[in-house]
């Protein structure tokens, strides 16, 4: 019974985190990076976030009138986060552009809704990135380049090396 309230309580923690309602039935446009675009409740984005806490969600403002969302390395981050890494000469790169769905676009531009975009993207932290040892890469060298003739007495010789 004690691993059940842990579990609740760690989840609640994960979407109060990023400011999320987690009994707001209200639709949201969520951006999943990477994986493409939905509607959906944000007490459904609550539970996508709680349970897989490798995610992170940060919010960006939808200009009215605009069709199209440029979605750069800092919107990655949440606005505590942001700060910390503004320094980085990438975190103005942009990553995707993405057309709004003409539902959001019409109901932004005429009723004022939608006003920010979800973006949910993984937490880049070491414990969830593959490690890059030298074991891990692929070494190719020059000789198993080119294929070679073994049969041949001159295999993988060149006229002006002789």
């Amino acid at each position: 019974m004690a691993s059940t309230w842990n579990t609740t309580s760690t989840s609640s923690t994960n979407s109060s985190k990023y400011g999320l309602d987690e009994d707001d039935k209200k639709d949201v446009l969520v951006y999943q990076y990477r994986g493409g675009m939905k509607i959906q409740s944000q007490q459904h984005l609550c539970k996508t976030i709680n349970q897989d806490p490798k995610l992170r969600v940060s919010k960006k403002k939808i200009p009215r009138g605009n069709s199209r969302i440029d979605v750069k390395t800092e919107d990655l981050y949440p606005d505590e986060e942001r700060s910390l890494y503004e320094h980085y000469p990438n975190m103005k790169n942009s990553l995707a552009n993405i057309g709004l769905p003409s539902v959001v676009y019409w109901k932004r531009l005429l009723f004022d809704q939608f006003k920010e975009i979800y973006i949910v993207s993984p937490i880049n932290s070491p414990e969830n990135t593959p490690n890059p040892s030298p074991e891990s890469s692929q070494h190719v060298s020059p000789s198993s380049t080119f294929p070679r003739d073994e049969t041949h007495p001159d295999a993988g010789s060149h006229p002006q090396d002789q």
